[in-house]
């Protein structure tokens, strides 16, 4: 047996303040895409912002709806319109906040959206990074790569690629 560990290690900034002009406002911008969210049920509203290297910015919010699970969350609309709209893009940064009355800490994306994360960056095949904070305020935390929360991603490898 061999025992391996993996893990991360993510930059954690007291407030949006201490962050740059650029990245304070993108994170706003996927603030103010928190208010086209469409949250009934959770009450749980998200927003993001797509940086892309050509400097095209790029939003999506949540989209909730009652037969679950055919929402779809903020991260997805955003890689989606993307695609859809300019093209696969290089990716620079992706801010995300939340907005959730019992949140007091940013929250990273799901499980699916790690997934979706991990292929568009295994197409661009450099770091996408990431701005995790809330509409309210508080802390904001920086993650690296988006590889960094899916370290055993299923990849194409998987498929004989």
């Amino acid at each position: 047996m061999e025992l391996r560990e993996v893990g991360f290690t993510y930059n954690s900034f007291p407030d949006l303040n201490s962050l740059s002009v650029e990245d304070q406002d993108l994170i706003k911008k996927a603030i103010d895409a928190c208010s086209h969210a469409y949250a009934p049920y959770s009450n749980f509203k998200v927003g993001a912002a797509i940086l892309t290297e050509e400097n095209q910015i790029v939003i999506g919010s949540n989209q909730e709806n009652s037969a679950f699970p055919i929402g779809q969350c903020a991260e997805r609309v955003a890689l989606y319109t993307l695609a859809h709209v300019y093209g696969r893009q290089v990716i620079d940064t992706i801010a995300i906040a939340v907005e959730n009355e019992h949140q007091h800490t940013p929250a990273s994306p799901c499980g699916s959206c790690r997934q979706l994360l991990a292929e568009y960056r295994s197409y661009q095949t450099k770091p996408i990074r990431l701005l995790l904070s809330l509409v309210k305020g508080g802390p904001v935390y920086e993650i690296h790569d988006v590889n960094d929360l899916l370290p055993l991603a299923f990849d194409g490898k998987f498929l004989g690629e």
